[in-house]
């Protein structure tokens, strides 16, 4: 039986073909909004992640490691790489006036070979001295380092037992961090004992730059903490000053650098999301107004017949609520789907870290991207009712006739 409360279902069954239009250009404002909101939020999310896991106020590196690594990217550098300096540099750095702590690090990467698992970067580290990797170890409640055991980041996939082969030779998988939404989630750590093993499996393949050194002489980094009371920028020159064959860089620069450039993603996600939005919201208003138009008639015999302005606004608002819900429901599943699907990967072409907010923070968002196809809805509803009221109803019924 036809009435007032199904009579906007009806319609929209009726004009199958323009509901689903309608459906689908809601669906694209509230993926815009959501699916925007939802990376806006995961790289600046990414970028507070980078920051407390970087734990180290200057990075000295080799002068000559320049080419192959950018210490101002080094938190969103995709390419495994490594390179060495004499381990000396260690206590000529820790000499320096402001140094409070210094610990080395020696960076490893496995090969595009049958001999390792995967393509990754190796990061290891001295426990005695290093204050940078040990508090994750600790956050993440897993036992001391032993030899040849490694944890990993959240991106590295392993199949087979918790092992993970570098070439050729086998590393014990003891635990994996949280994701950060930057390289160090496709990272492997690891101690000095193992990193060492593993340098030596590298030289007997042949697969190794930097043969002419031994793995025991060698360092990758230092990272380093200044003293209470001393500027981070003086002690980076002092450094830059008296030890002599290295780059430096603060951790104030580093982020900066990445911050500019994730303010920069943001802003221009942020204007696509807003312009899609108002596409979408145009489309629909157009279609919704065109839809009225060939229902004109109808219209006009409801008011013949006695339907005030309010009643003819219910039924025309229902049915574009009933659409823009529908249609934003969809935009919601589908951006939400993507992005926990391929997060890491959306960062990577972004060239930005990316860490998928929380699920509080996801229904948050999709609150407020259902809110963002009501206001559509809303106004689209509206400029159906303008359209129908500057008509005159005789003029209307007497068409055709």
């Amino acid at each position: 039986m036809l009435s007032l409360k199904n009579l906007p279902w009806r319609n929209l069954q009726g004009y199958a073909g323009r509901t689903a239009a309608l459906v689908f250009f809601s669906m694209l404002m509230a993926a815009a909004i959501f699916g925007g909101s939802m990376i806006v939020s995961g790289v600046l999310r990414g970028l507070s992640e980078a920051e407390a896991r970087l734990g180290a106020d200057i990075v000295v590196t080799p002068v000559d490691a320049n080419s192959s690594f950018d210490a101002q990217t080094v938190l969103l550098q995709a390419e495994p790489g490594y390179f060495y300096m004499d381990k000396g540099k260690l206590d000529e750095v820790a000499a320096v006036e402001g140094v409070e702590k210094a610990t080395p690090q020696r960076y490893m990467a496995s090969a595009k070979a049958g001999c390792c698992s995967a393509r990754l970067q190796m990061i290891a580290f001295d426990p005695e001295t290093d204050f940078v990797i040990g508090p994750w170890l600790k956050d993440s409640n897993l036992s001391e380092m032993g030899l040849m055991d490694v944890v990993i980041g959240s991106n590295v996939t392993v199949y087979n037992d918790n092992i993970i082969r570098f070439y050729d030779t086998e590393c014990r998988i003891i635990g994996q961090f949280e994701p950060t939404g930057t390289t160090l989630d496709n990272c492997v750590y690891m101690n000095f004992e193992t990193v060492n093993v593993l340098i030596n499996a590298s030289f007997e393949k042949r697969l190794n730059l930097y043969e002419k050194y031994s793995p025991e002489d060698v360092i990758s980094s230092v990272m380093v903490r200044t003293a209470s009371g001393y500027d981070t920028e003086r002690v980076a020159a002092d450094i830059r000053a008296k030890v002599g064959g290295v780059s430096v860089a603060t951790a104030k620069n580093m982020v900066s650098g990445i911050s500019d450039g994730l303010k920069r993603i943001s802003r221009s996600i942020t204007f696509t999301a807003g312009m899609l939005w108002l596409i979408g919201l145009f489309a629909v208003m157009l279609l919704f107004v065109m839809m009225i138009h060939e229902r004109k008639r109808e219209f006009a015999s409801l008011s013949a017949m006695g339907a005030d302005r309010k009643v003819i606004s219910d039924i025309v608002g229902k049915e574009a609520m009933t659409v823009c819900l529908m249609g934003g429901a969809a935009g919601i599943f589908f951006s939400a789907a993507v992005l926990y699907s391929f997060g890491g990967f959306i960062g990577n072409y972004l060239g930005a870290g990316m860490v998928v907010p929380s699920t509080g923070t996801a229904f948050v968002l999709a609150g407020l991207a259902l809110c963002s196809s009501l206001l559509a809805a809303k106004v689209a509803a509206r400029a159906a009712v303008w359209y129908i009221f500057r008509t005159d109803v005789s003029l209307v019924l007497k068409e055709g006739e």
